[in-house]
């Protein structure tokens, strides 16, 4: 005969009365002394009550890689004793030519290039040497740069991401139930990027609270004819009708006009501009949208 059991657990309530990262586990032990196949089935209502302030590591803004109120790099789990975030500025390129018979060069400018972000970091103590193992494999799962870049962010300054991918090698310390090592973090873009997107419609003022310039995608929704937008000094026409349910999206990244996949650079005329650090007045109609991220050095 079989038995066909069920495990209930009624109303299990967490209460986080801090900033925390609340979690909820429990254990549930089926007894059966029949002779069998059983079908077990088990349900849960779990009600969670978080009054405190502060931010919860719960899909933060998207990112994959969070370092959390209590320093640890998620999720990894890692301490981080330290970090290299405040380095004053991105290395640099310099443009130039050199002419014969002339002194010096020819300055054409600067680029930056790629950053570097260091995090060192450690494990909790009491490891064995195969508990040990386990985790460095876990953690090159999780840093395989071939998955490309990643996000990441600091809960203490959660509105700047940082887009990461590991490069390099790691050198780890040794010791009896812990180890520790440094995280090689190469930033392509050397930009570090708002995590959360602004967006203006309309009439207003575009406000890039960081220390860089930064691109501006510019959707017109249809119908239109020869829409037009000003941003700040910069006058941006396209010269032909958009249609209703379509939209022209400008990206002064790219410096791309496309309505839908279609290119619509024919129709454009106008520069691609950034968004300088402070305000800039927008004059445009109520069917025009405009998104931006803030950007750091």
């Amino acid at each position: 005969m079989a038995t066909y059991n069920s495990a209930r657990l009624y109303n299990h309530k967490i209460t986080d009365g801090g900033a925390n990262y609340n979690s909820a586990p429990f254990i549930i032990v089926i007894s059966d002394s029949a002779i069998g196949q059983d079908f077990i089935s088990m349900q849960a209502n779990i009600s969670v009550s978080d009054v405190a302030e502060g931010f919860e590591n719960i899909g933060v803004a998207g990112a994959f890689f969070s370092v959390d109120s209590n320093r640890y790099l998620q999720p990894l789990g890692v301490l981080v004793i330290g970090d290299s975030r405040y380095e004053l500025l991105p290395a640099t390129r310099d443009i130039t030519e050199e002419i014969p018979g002339r002194h010096g060069e020819i300055d054409f400018g600067v680029q930056f290039t790629t950053r570097l972000l260091e995090l060192h970091v450690a494990t909790d103590e009491g490891n064995s040497s195969l508990q040990k193992a386990h985790l460095k494999r876990l953690f090159a799962s999780y840093l395989d740069p071939t998955k490309g870049e990643k996000t990441l962010i600091f809960l203490d300054d959660m509105e700047k991401t940082y887009l990461v991918k590991y490069s390099g090698k790691i050198d780890v310390t040794e010791y009896p139930t812990w180890f520790e090592f440094t995280i090689p973090f190469k930033m392509s873009n050397p930009f570090i990027i708002g995590t959360f997107e602004k967006t203006l419609i309309g009439n207003g003022v575009l406000i890039n609270d960081g220390t860089f310039e930064t691109p501006l995608i510019i959707e017109i929704s249809g119908p239109v004819t020869n829409p037009s937008v000003i941003i700040g000094t910069d006058t941006l026409t396209y010269t032909g009708t958009i249609s209703s349910g379509q939209t022209l999206i400008i990206n002064t990244e790219n410096e791309t006009v496309k309505i839908g996949n279609t290119n619509a650079m024919a129709g454009y005329n106008g520069i691609f501009p950034t968004l300088l650090v402070g305000s800039t007045n927008v004059t445009a109609v109520n069917n025009v949208l405009i998104r931006w991220r803030d950007r750091w050095l």
